[in-house]
């Protein structure tokens, strides 16, 4: 009675075994994979499946999407204690390290019952004087986290965008954060961070003592010291050495751009403010290059393109570095606007060579990119309180002051650097802690 249904069985069994070509030195071998291996499993909602091998890559079948993964790629990113420092999580063995023509053993390729792809590869790392068989293991959150440049984007919580702003939108959005949160609670320091984030800027309120600034900056990082000092005071004093330390107006502009390397974001707290004049804009230069990219492709074009030098040259100190106005991020999918670099006040004359014609298109476009900045309508208009602290990303929001009068009062402010770098390393921290990212996309 139970020879029949075991007969059918074992037919559905051979029927369903799958078989794979894998190419070696100009000749096909054919592979037969269990139905044990090749089983799917399931774990947090994760369906993995392989599919099929050759020469360079593995195919797998992840949440019913076939993904494809060089083999060069899976040995050089194995997470292994033999080649990730357990102390360290640094790597331990260079990427050219890998030979051309590596690939797994003949079999010793599986999908683990815990849904881990598990490799034996067939040859040692280049150099490498050992006769042991390298194993290594692949999650399925892995798998899927580098399945796509969109996921490994948001993994590294860098698929936000910006959100660009004028006026009228930038007044409606709560910016401002207590001084106590933002120094001693995570969702203080996170809503900060997130304001940084979208829109480039934040104000901290209830900020009391001179040096209390040097604390908002090290919450987030080290302080970035320049040759203005590790904090630095803006009055206005005899015999300036920059035209902030003045009573003028101060236009639109980012700070020390003719570094090579200029500080990501500025923090300015009023210590003394009660002069007549002296308000305080800012704008978003995100939105204006925006604007010129959707509507003067040209313009646009040009502003990424030509070369605009920065200079400082006075106490016995010469800067200099040339740019472009735009620079984009090459590497992003939607190959967004990485920072802006306009800071009149320390433009030199210009190196290149003004009797081409991209001379006057450049000119055009800077021209088109000014009136958008100084449009009243992109640009939010404040008086910095007293113990009030500013915070906003260096190279995308513009800032500026308006004249005032120095013998009506005192305008006292302490300012302070500190570098992108900071500010991205503690926002994938706290993003980390409040955002889950489990919800990678296939």
């Amino acid at each position: 009675m139970l020879i029949r249904p075991i007969s059918r069985l074992l037919t559905n069994l051979l029927i369903k075994q799958k078989q794979y070509f894998v190419h070696h030195s100009f000749s096909y071998r054919l592979i037969h994979i269990d139905n044990s291996i090749i089983k799917t499993y399931k774990n947090d909602q994760i369906y993995l499946e392989l599919k099929s091998i050759n020469d360079t890559h593995v195919t797998i079948i992840l949440n019913g999407k076939e993904i494809k993964y060089d083999w060069i790629f899976l040995r050089d990113s194995c997470q292994c204690h033999q080649c990730i420092d357990s102390s360290s999580k640094q790597k331990l063995h260079n990427t050219t390290d890998i030979p051309l023509n590596i690939s797994p053993q003949y079999k010793d390729l599986k999908i683990l019952n815990n849904n881990t792809l598990e490799i034996f590869w067939n040859q040692p790392l280049l150099n490498q004087e050992t006769t042991t068989i390298h194993r290594s293991l692949y999650s399925s959150d892995w798998l899927r986290t580098y399945s796509s440049s969109k996921n490994i984007a948001r993994s590294r919580y860098h698929d936000h965008p910006s959100i660009y702003w004028n006026r009228n939108n930038i007044q409606q959005v709560n910016l401002h954060v207590k001084c106590d949160d933002y120094l001693y609670t995570d969702q203080g320091i996170y809503t900060a961070l997130k304001h940084l984030n979208d829109y480039g800027l934040v104000f901290i309120d209830n900020v009391q003592g001179e040096f209390t600034v040097e604390n908002l900056v090290e919450r987030i990082g080290e302080i970035r010291h320049t040759f203005y000092g590790k904090s630095w005071d803006v009055k206005s004093v005899e015999q300036a050495i920059n035209v902030a330390y003045t009573s003028q107006a101060l236009g639109l502009h980012m700070d020390l751009l003719y570094f090579e390397a200029p500080p990501g974001l500025q923090f300015l707290h009023s210590l003394k403010n009660n002069v007549k004049g002296g308000e305080s804009y800012y704008v978003d230069s995100f939105r204006a290059a925006e604007n010129l990219r959707q509507n003067d492709p040209e313009a646009f074009q040009s502003l990424c393109s030509y070369p605009i030098t920065f200079h400082y040259r006075n106490i016995n100190r010469h800067y200099h570095f040339t740019r472009s106005t735009i620079v984009l991020d090459k590497f992003s999918l939607d190959n967004r606007i990485d920072h802006i670099n306009y800071s009149p006040p320390f433009q030199a004359p210009f190196e290149s060579d003004t009797s081409q014609p991209e001379f006057r298109q450049f000119i055009r476009a800077f021209q088109r990119f000014h009136n958008l900045i100084e449009d009243k309508s992109n640009q939010l208009e404040l008086l910095l309180e007293k113990d009030q602290c500013v915070i906003f990303h260096n190279r995308r929001i513009l800032h500026a002051r308006r004249e005032f009068d120095s013998t009506s009062g005192n305008r006292w402010l302490k300012g302070c650097y500190t570098d992108l770098d900071n500010f991205k390393d503690r926002l994938r921290i706290f993003r980390e802690k409040f955002n889950d990212i489990s919800d990678l996309e296939l």
